[in-house]
């Protein structure tokens, strides 16, 4: 406890306690009365005496109630605490205010930082993705290629084994002198390649998904399908209409294919060769074939009925006489075997060409005549 009035002076401009606090009084801000004070002291003194109260910091602070007591009981001494301690206040204000800015600055850089740190992982993450998923792409890539190229190898060693077996069917259809097993001519189609080839167009736009596998399921059900040739097309030169030549392996299923119904995906239909292929008359009359190459030809067919009919002019003598013993048998190519038309394989398809044309004509006059009945029926009744 100061002495003097210097002393208590000086204790209370440098003393760090809030005598205020210690003594449970208002702020200095409030009047403080001699009577609050004394009161305030006495309560206090009754709180920290050492006699009453054990505590190690007892007696401390009932030093201290001493001090407090005789610096604020003097106005002029209290002034100079007042002073201090508002001064001191205003540090401590300054301070934590400064404290508190810091915090938020350091909190704001901490993240900036976080945020920084965040960006560059997300950025090594996402271009760590973009590798793995270019590698997987990659890897898928190859694996289409490879398979892309078993697949032309496997589709190219089936057709080469279909050639080799076709081929040794052909061998197994003929004998050793080059003529068909059941001993009959192995005649040629009239028909040529470009007579059963049709070309077919269509729009380019809207019919992006037309293509070889599509025409040849679109046109399989009028016959077998020897070839479809569908021409590329060069980006820079698109045009507007798309064609493709469509190769049939009978006349009959390309005649049928012309005069059915055209695909409203399509946009016409016609021949390859700008003609419709002539079989309104009979075929020709094949080549004689011979049974070997030491068997003299046969005799023409103007000669043998130029015989014939001399033979038989000459009466029934002669006839009995002439026995054709010094003929050899008809050959098969000759114009006598009844059989020679059939052997041409353009017969058949033919025939049957004409049958269908028939029944179409008969069911289209039917239906003629049906519609014609019902229009007089009509009539009648009006």
């Amino acid at each position: 406890m100061p002495s003097t009035e210097s002393d208590a002076a000086s204790y209370a401009t440098t003393s760090e306690t809030d005598f205020y606090e210690l003594l449970e009084l208002p702020s200095s801000n409030t009047p403080l009365t001699p009577s609050l004070l004394r009161k305030s002291y006495r309560k206090a003194s009754l709180k920290w005496h050492p006699d009453k109260n054990p505590s190690p910091e007892a007696a401390e602070i009932f030093h201290l109630l001493s001090i407090a007591y005789d610096v604020l009981s003097d106005p002029a001494t209290r002034a100079a605490y007042d002073n201090a301690r508002n001064a001191r206040l205003a540090r401590k204000r300054r301070s934590e205010a400064f404290d508190v800015n810091r915090k938020r600055m350091q909190e704001e850089l901490e993240s900036r930082e976080r945020g920084a740190k965040k960006a560059r992982v997300d950025g090594e993450d996402a271009e760590e993705r973009f590798h793995q998923l270019l590698e997987k792409l990659r890897a898928e890539g190859a694996e289409l290629r490879r398979k892309r190229e078993e697949a032309i190898r496997a589709a190219a060693a089936e057709e080469e084994e279909n050639k080799k077996e076709k081929g040794k069917e052909d061998e197994a259809m003929t004998d050793g002198d080059g003529e068909m097993v059941d001993g009959g001519c192995s005649g040629e189609s009239r028909f040529s390649e470009i007579d059963r080839t049709l070309r077919v167009r269509w729009k380019r736009k809207g019919n992006e998904h037309i293509d070889e596998q599509h025409l040849r399921s679109m046109f399989s059900k009028y016959g077998a399908i020897q070839d479809c040739v569908v021409p590329p097309t060069k980006p820079e030169k698109e045009k507007k209409l798309r064609s493709a030549l469509i190769v049939f392996i009978s006349i009959v299923a390309a005649h049928t294919a012309i005069h059915d119904a055209l695909d409203p995906r399509l946009k016409d239909l016609i021949w390859a060769s700008g003609k419709e292929p002539d079989i309104s008359h009979n075929p020709p009359t094949p080549e004689p074939c011979t049974s070997s190459p030491k068997s003299k030809p046969s005799t023409p067919a103007r000669a043998t009925t130029t015989t014939t009919t001399t033979t038989t002019a000459r009466g029934p003598e002669l006839n009995r006489v002439s026995s054709f013993a010094s003929f050899a048998g008809t050959p098969r190519g000759s114009p006598f075997n009844k059989n020679a038309a059939a052997q041409s394989p353009d017969y058949e398809s033919i025939t049957l060409m004409r049958m269908r044309a028939a029944e179409k004509a008969k069911i289209e006059a039917r239906i003629r005549k049906e519609e014609e009945e019902e229009v007089t029926q009509e009539e009648g009744k009006v």
